[in-house]
């Protein structure tokens, strides 16, 4: 039989806080993380879980993305290789139009050895190419989105946007005079 954490502990507020996020309930998953974060700003679980992740997660959800992406690197700065908070904080800032983050947290998704993580790399290889194309770095995005479609070859927006990259890379440059 286990003992129940102290009711002030970081660990009970983070099992509440787990409990409220999953049955959807926000604003009491809010206040359980908060807790959490205020009782032990290092806070995490053995397995890596950190109050900071619920928190980007539910402030993404709403449309707060600066207040996600900065609770995703508050929990980066506790596991370095999370994978949700890299994921996460990529799509913040895909949306936010910092496409140059946005890649390099991709890619740090795909520097976690591939036993270890979770994501299929082709989603990854997608989001990668898609920052890219924002970027209008043609030759870039049609290399990741050839990635992303040799793992899904049926997947039409892998294709689209592979051809449409061929596209751009075989037409002329447009002369600005």
């Amino acid at each position: 039989m286990t003992t129940p954490p102290d009711p002030e502990s970081p660990e009970h507020w983070f099992a509440e806080g787990l409990r409220c996020f999953h049955q959807p309930d926000g604003v009491r998953a809010v206040a359980a993380f908060e807790r959490v974060v205020a009782l032990d700003p290092g806070f995490h679980t053995p397995d890596g879980d950190t109050a900071h992740f619920y928190l980007g997660k539910i402030c993404e959800v709403e449309g707060r993305l600066e207040e996600a992406a900065a609770h995703y690197t508050r929990a980066l700065a506790l596991i370095p290789r999370d994978e949700e908070s890299l994921i996460g904080r990529g799509a913040c800032q895909t949306v936010l139009r910092r496409h140059h983050e946005a890649v390099r947290d991709f890619k740090g998704v795909l520097g976690i050895p591939q036993a270890a993580r979770r994501v299929a790399p082709g989603p990854i290889y997608y989001a990668i190419a898609e920052n890219y194309r924002q970027l209008g770095e043609w030759a870039q995005a049609l290399e990741w989105g050839r990635k992303a479609l040799a793992e899904d070859p049926r997947n039409r927006r892998h294709m689209e946007l592979v051809a449409e990259m061929r596209r751009r890379l075989a037409a002329p440059p447009v002369s600005r005079s």
